[in-house]
């Protein structure tokens, strides 16, 4: 071995401070000494002294091999690498590298590492090592080529780093940051899901709205059906700022200061929850402390969205007993609002956690009241941010107290409040609908089937019923239809399949106009349903003109197809006098408290109507009336009337004057067995 290549023939005692000479013992692969002259050439080196001691001292391993011997060995190790390895220098010296590998070490940075080596190049690696206890560590490792003045190459430095706990925290992070991206995808994943289960009976409120106010009102009840209707366009509004959850998140939500009625969001509240109330014969209050000015500068909305929370959870876990609104100055000049119910009440394990998102209440009696465990978290946001607190006091079996204290900021000289509020009293007439043409409506959700049935037989459309996917493709491949309305969602087979599959149906059938009908209102929803083969799209919720508009322009692009044949009740087929499913549908659909009055007025108007046939002489007329009373019959599930009246139109329309005088003269009493037949109805009272 060559003087001149001085790292061949050293090892540095670096604890010492000195130059050593490697023990004979320390031997290549072939079996020869390979150490001579050490203590001679670390000197002419330069390696003793204080180089030595910085080296030995030096936080990091170090090591030396030398590639002008038989594969690489180190020559050179310092304290800090023993004691990152676990390795006495006796075990390490003379041997490659790659014993510190194992199980995990990364076959691509060892590739780059040898690559380099043979380039002679310098390269920074990371790669899994092993410790002499065979614990894994995660090894920095920056070799470098060392060459001398004559440009060979002399030896290799590796310079070694135990990043373990740096990768560590790294992955941590990676992990943390994919976990927030979950979190981001399922929270945009929530958004689209309660964008449909929150328009979808939002859908329903507003359509039953729409019907309502198509119908002749007085003037107290168009009133009390405009208010309605601007409270379910309010509703709908929260809907679309819950949708936009990233914007609350951020801080982006603003608060409101206007000037407004302090008894209005209290009255409103009132006569939203009122029906519920009513329905269980809880009675339903407000007071209002007459310390307290008339008018206040706030956000009346948000107020009126934690009040109507508050209480519509009160009506719900109440069964008897009352729910009362209390409104009271306090000392500290704040407005304290509490909702006071005698309901079953919260246990002390719920209570600490009531206020936390997507929290529900467990056990039967709690639990299947459904929710979304939203109303209370987004509470206690609101009220944070129009500067307050909320908190509960509750006692199980015996009833609960919410409470919440507000800034109030008075109107100067506005007046005191009414000290007492109650519901006012509630109305609602039932639709009228109509029937001519067919129209098959594929819709799991019962409110909704009802709604959009009643505003298209109302246009003079005759409407069949789909409850899944697979009655949708069944009924559209045996029978002829104008039109299907297709909701997206539904079960055995979603509309997307549905429509394919109709879309493969032989002849007219698979070429029947398909309108989407989804409480989705996602990006790529509306090109997903054209994609399937559907000629239109319509998001819940949508009002009856906007429905109708939308089934004209489709059918108006087909203007050379026959209208399809409204199919004729079979004769001397028997029907049931009432069809309890679709009573409760309609009870579904107008809300709690309100069938009974509904009943009332149907067994009214069928008895005029009834009187009115009797007496008519033209038979025009007649089938006017039979058509009207057709239609009310089947919206009530009145069978066997509604079939009853679907014979006399259709006689009447064909000139059978003995099958007219046949019907005529068994309706009467077909009247007063299906009027018998519905249960009794109290009108509910109102506190």
């Amino acid at each position: 071995m060559s003087p001149s290549t001085p790292f061949s023939n050293t090892m540095i005692d670096l604890a010492a401070g000195v130059a050593t000479p490697a023990p004979d013992i320390v031997r290549d692969p072939g079996g020869n000494a390979y150490l001579r002259h050490a203590l001679g050439t670390a000197a002419a080196a330069g390696f003793g002294g204080a180089l030595g001691l910085a080296v030995a001292s030096a936080p990091t391993g170090v090591v030396i091999t030398d590639p002008n011997l038989p594969d690489c060995p180190i020559i050179f190790t310092n304290p800090a690498f023993c004691k990152i390895t676990g390795y006495p220098p006796e075990e390490v010296l003379g041997r490659n590298c790659r014993f510190l590998q194992g199980p995990g070490t990364d076959t691509a940075a060892t590739h780059l590492l040898r690559r380099a080596i043979a380039e002679q190049r310098p390269i920074t690696v990371e790669l899994v090592n092993y410790r002499r206890d065979r614990k894994r560590f995660i090894n920095e490792l920056r070799t470098s080529p060392v060459f001398g003045p004559d440009g060979k190459l002399l030896a290799f430095v590796g310079i070694q780093h135990d990043v373990t706990a740096r990768v560590r925290a790294e992955r941590e992070a990676d992990r943390a940051r994919r976990a927030a991206e979950r979190a981001n995808q399922e929270k945009s994943d929530f958004l689209a899901f309660m964008s449909h289960e929150i328009r979808t009976p939002l859908h329903g409120v507003m359509g039953t709205l729409s019907l309502l106010l198509d119908t002749g009102l007085d003037a107290e009840q168009r009133a009390y059906a405009e208010t309605s209707r601007r409270c379910g366009q309010t509703l709908l509004g929260v809907v679309n700022e819950l949708l936009d959850l990233s914007r609350i998140e951020a801080g982006k939500l603003k608060i409101g200061s206007e000037p407004f009625t302090l008894a209005d969001p209290v009255r409103d509240v009132l006569d939203l929850v009122a029906p519920a109330a009513a329905e269980k014969g809880l009675t339903l209050s407000a007071s209002l402390d007459h310390h307290l000015p008339a008018r206040a500068i706030g956000d009346a909305q948000r107020l009126h969205q934690v009040l109507l929370n508050l209480v519509d959870n009160a009506v719900k876990f109440t069964s008897r007993g009352s729910v009362e609104i209390r409104m009271a100055a306090l000392p500290d000049g704040r407005l304290g609002v509490a909702v006071t119910d005698t309901g079953i009440g919260i246990p002390p394990k719920l209570r600490a956690r009531l206020f936390t998102r997507f929290v529900q209440a467990e056990g039967p009696p709690l639990r299947n009241q459904g929710g979304t465990g939203l109303g209370l978290a987004i509470c206690k946001r609101l009220v944070a941010l129009m500067g307050g607190q909320i908190a509960v006091d509750s006692t199980p079996g015996k009833g609960s107290t919410f409470f919440f204290d507000l800034p109030l900021v008075p109107v100067p000289q506005s007046g005191a409040p009414p000290s007492r509020l109650s519901p006012a009293p509630d109305a609602i007439l039932p639709p009228v609908p109509l029937a001519n043409g067919r129209i098959l409506l594929a819709e799991d959700g019962k409110v909704n089937q009802l709604v959009a049935a009643a505003i298209l037989r109302k246009a003079g459309y005759t409407v069949e019923l789909a409850r899944d996917g697979a009655e949708a493709v069944a009924a559209a491949e045996s029978s002829e239809f104008d039109l299907v309305l297709m909701d997206v969602r539904l079960p055995v087979m979603d509309g997307l399949e549905a429509t394919a599959q109709i879309r493969r149906l032989p002849g007219m059938h698979g070429r029947v106009p398909i309108i989407a009908m989804t409480a989705s209102a996602m990006p790529g929803d509306a090109e997903a349903c054209i994609a399937a083969g559907m000629d239109g799209y319509l998001p819940k919720p949508l009002d009856r003109l906007q429905m109708l508009a939308a089934v004209e322009d489709v059918l108006n692009a087909r203007p050379r197809r026959p209208r399809a044949a409204v199919p004729v009740p079979e004769p001397g087929r028997v029907a049931p006098l009432l069809d309890r499913e679709t009573l409760e549908e309609l009870r579904s659909a107008v809300g709690p408290g309100r069938l009974p009055r509904l009943i009332l007025v149907f067994m009214e108007e069928t008895r005029s109507r009834l009187a009115r046939i009797i007496a008519a002489n033209d038979a025009a007329h007649i089938e006017d009336e039979a058509h009207t009373l057709k239609a009310a019959a089947g919206t009530f599930g009145a069978v066997a009337l509604r079939d009853a009246a679907a014979a006399l139109e259709m006689a009447c329309r064909k000139g059978d004057a003995a099958a007219r005088l046949q019907i005529m003269g068994m309706l009467p009493g077909l009247v007063d067995r299906t009027i018998s037949s519905f249960p009794a109805q109290p009108v509910p009272r109102h506190s």
